[in-house]
Parts: structure tokens; C-alpha cells; sequence
């Protein structure tokens, strides 16, 4: 079952108090002083309206917002794990690869909503894609459950719904090219007008669904479940049952990361000046390939860090010390590197489009940092519209960097090798 909002002792927002964070949010997004993040993962925001909002990023990780108004709301990458999203109205709202694994979106009216390379796996299969990435610890929803949802004319083209509950959805004129629906309880579903070009159906349980009218090459249904033979044989086939998945296997480093329990200690330490809580030390850790996207960093240490592969994008990391730090080939769009250290860092290959990688302005302590990136490795990078003025990039490797619309000013680039292009 999906998660159904009885986990944990709930922290209720007015809808005042939810208009703030939104408005500090907008100020966060536009790169305003005054803002900060949406933060509010397991707080109860049930029937409150965020309709038009703009929460990009923001963490609303096991949040309930059944019953919620969302119509038009901007969701794009963020954090909906776990989430209770049951009867909310989100029509023409916008959830470009938003994380909705194991969410509960039963009963959600979603038509016209943009929902592009959305995640709505079963939450289950989190502990099989990376040993790095991480959970909260005792939550774990499992199938995500779109359940008699009403998804007309939405666009999921490469959305990924592997494993989720999906019985009796209306997913009329929508487009689902390129989804992952394999092993999808897609029973009693309607499909009339909907594009299924290239959607992978393997296992995909469409007894009872209507295809009339649907686009899609029928060699794709081959491989689908149709009748109550094929649904015993695919059963069969399956090695572990989509509630009680394998064990994760450990980290190289032998070490449990606890991703989770570490952020709400860093949040504490962050939130008390230090007081309380504990500073977050990813130093030395593997966390290759974990999705951390829109993670609260700032302030975190971790020298030789191996971010190989990670989903960083919209991450508060300013004033981070990075240095050492491995991140191959990561995803780092729209992050905040304001101030963050990265000296040797590698960056080989990295997405830092839109990134913020200029000075932070501490005004309260009247200082200013500046983003280091000294003998770092950026060949291959994309710089596309990221902002580095004032940056310190000294002797760094910028060999076949793509730096189009990139702000410069003030750069300190003595040294370096293979400047930008674009």
C-alpha cells in the first residue's frame, strides 16, 4: 500500500503560515535575499491551497496534501516521496521530474498536467538502483497508487511508473511515450486517445483496460498481461515481491548511510547556530549516484566525497568545502554553490547549468565569500547560463567546457587550460 498518512506525529501549518513559506520560497527561486527553501517533509498541509505556486525544488517529502489545491502549481524536481496526495486538484500543474515515489495520488485529478520524466515507481525498488542512494529510515511507502486518478490530457512522456498501483485510471488524449509501465497494476484503465508509443509494458497488467483508439504499435503489448494465465505467469517470474524487496547490499565502504538522519542533524545544527544537532561530514563517503535533489547542504563538509553520478539539482550547497570531492558526470542544474569550496574538486563531464557559483554576501557578519574552484577538473563540463562572477577558477581544467550565456565577471581564470567555449 501507499503511504497512508499515519506514520508520524504531523506538524499543521495554517494557510498564512503556508503562504510564507511559499513567498520565501519564490524569493529562494529568484535568487532574492530573504528567501530559503520549502522544507516541510512529514507536515500536514491537508485541503490547503498552492495553487500557481511555484515550489521547484522544494521538500515536501511524506507531506500529506490530500485534498490539496494545486492546480498550476510548479513542482519541477521536487521532493514528493512518500507524499499523500490523495483527491488534491492538481490540473495544469507542472512536475517535471518530480520525485513521487510511493506517493498515494489516489482519486488526484491531474488533467493537463505537464508530469514529463516524473518518478511514480514503486518505492520498494529505491534499494535497487544504488546502493548510495538513500532513505528515511522505517518509511517506506512502497507502490506508489495512482488508483481511479483522472490523468486526461496530461503528458507523462517518459514518466516511470515501474511497479506502482494504477487500477481504474483515466488516462484519456494523454501521452505516455517512452514510460516505463513494466509491472504495472494497469487494470480497468482507460486508454482511449492516449500515444503508448514505445512505453515498455512488460508484466503490465492490462486486464479490463480499454485500448480503443490508443496509439501504439502492437508488437508493445506482447509482452503485457491480458488474461489471467499471463497474470500467473508474470507473478511466477517475478524474484521478490514488490513489498518485501531484497536487502540492499552495504556501501563499498562498509558503512550504512543514513542520509536522512544526517540532514535532519545538519538542519538542527544550521537552524541553531550550532547549538544542537550535528554538522553534516560526508567526507570520505560514497554516495555515487544518490539523488539528492534539492538537498539542504549549506554548510556541509566533505573533503574526497564521491558524488559520482548524483542528482544534486536545485541543492542548497553554499558554503560547502568540497574539496577533493569526485563529481563525475553529476547533476548539479539550478544548484546554489554560492561560497562553496571545491578546490580539486572533479567535475568532469558535470551539469552546472544555471548554476549559482558566485560570492556569497554574509551581511550580518559583513563578509563575503567566494566560490573556489583552484586546480579543479571541469573538461567536459556544461556551464550553460551559470553564474561565476568572481568565482576563483585558477589553474583549472576548462578543457571543451560548454560556458554559453555563463557570467564571468570578476573570474579570477590565471592558470587555466582549455578555456570555455560558447
Amino acid at each position: 500500500m501507499a503511504y497512508d498518512g499515519k506514520l508520524r506525529t504531523r506538524i499543521r501549518l495554517t494557510q498564512e503560515q503556508l503562504d510564507r513559506v511559499c513567498e520565501r520560497h519564490a524569493r529562494f527561486a529568484d535568487g532574492r535575499p530573504g528567501g530559503a527553501r520549502a522544507n516541510l517533509p512529514f507536515f500536514d498541509l491537508t485541503g490547503l491551497d498552492l495553487s500557481g505556486r511555484n515550489l521547484a525544488g522544494a521538500n515536501l517529502s511524506g507531506a500529506i496534501l490530500r485534498g490539496g489545491r494545486l492546480q498550476g502549481a510548479i513542482l519541477d524536481h521536487a521532493d514528493l516521496f512518500g507524499a499523500d496526495l490523495r483527491n488534491a486538484d492538481l490540473r495544469n500543474a507542472r512536475l517535471f521530474r518530480t520525485d513521487l515515489r510511493g506517493a498515494n495520488v489516489r482519486g488526484a485529478n491531474m488533467e493537463g498536467a505537464a508530469l514529463v520524466e516524473v518518478d511514480l515507481r514503486d518505492s520498494s525498488t529505491v534499494s535497487k538502483q544504488s546502493t548510495a542512494e538513500t532513505k528515511v529510515v522505517g518509511f517506506i511507502p512502497g507502490p506508489a497508487d495512482l488508483s481511479t486518478a483522472r490523468v486526461t490530457n496530461a503528458d507523462l512522456s517518459r514518466a516511470r511508473l515501474t511497479g506502482s498501483l494504477a487500477r481504474s485510471v483515466d488516462f484519456t488524449n494523454s501521452s505516455l511515450i517512452g514510460a516505463r509501465l513494466d509491472r504495472s497494476d494497469l487494470r480497468d484503465c482507460t486508454f482511449v486517445g492516449t500515444d503508448l508509443h514505445g512505453a515498455d509494458l512488460t508484466d503490465a497488467d492490462l486486464r479490463g483496460a480499454s485500448l480503443d483508439g490508443a496509439f501504439m504499435n502492437e508488437l508493445d503489448l506482447t509482452a503485457a498481461v491480458r488474461t489471467d494465465e499471463q497474470a500467473a505467469a508474470a507473478e511466477a517470474r517475478q524474484p521478490a515481491s514488490p513489498h518485501h524487496p531484497p536487502v540492499a547490499a552495504p556501501p563499498p565502504d562498509g558503512t550504512v548511510v543514513v542520509f536522512a538522519e544526517m540532514q535532519r542533524q545538519h538542519m538542527l545544527w544550521l537552524g541553531s547556530g550550532g547549538k544542537v544537532g550535528r554538522r553534516m561530514d560526508l567526507s570520505g563517503r560514497n554516495l555515487e549516484g544518490a539523488n539528492l535533489t534539492g538537498a539542504v547542504l549549506t554548510l556541509a563538509v566533505g573533503s574526497e566525497v564521491n558524488l559520482r553520478n548524483a542528482v544534486l539539482a536545485g541543492a542548497q550547497l553554499q558554503a560547502v568545502r568540497f574539496d577533493g570531492a569526485d563529481l563525475r558526470s553529476a547533476d548539479l542544474r539550478h544548484s546554489d554553490l554560492r561560497g562553496a569550496t571545491l578546490d580539486r574538486a572533479i567535475l568532469i563531464g558535470a551539469d552546472l547549468e544555471s548554476a549559482n557559483l558566485s560570492a556569497l554576501v554574509i551581511a550580518g557578519a559583513k563578509q563575503t565569500l567566494h566560490t573556489s574552484l583552484v586546480r579543479a577538473r571541469l573538461a567536459g563540463a556544461s556551464l550553460i547560463a551559470a553564474d561565476l562572477r568572481r568565482a576563483d577558477l585558477s589553474r583549472a581544467d576548462l578543457t571543451g567546457c560548454i560556458a554559453t550565456d555563463a557570467r564571468l565577471d570578476g573570474a579570477i581564470l590565471d592558470g587555466t587550460r582549455g578555456g570555455p567555449e560558447g
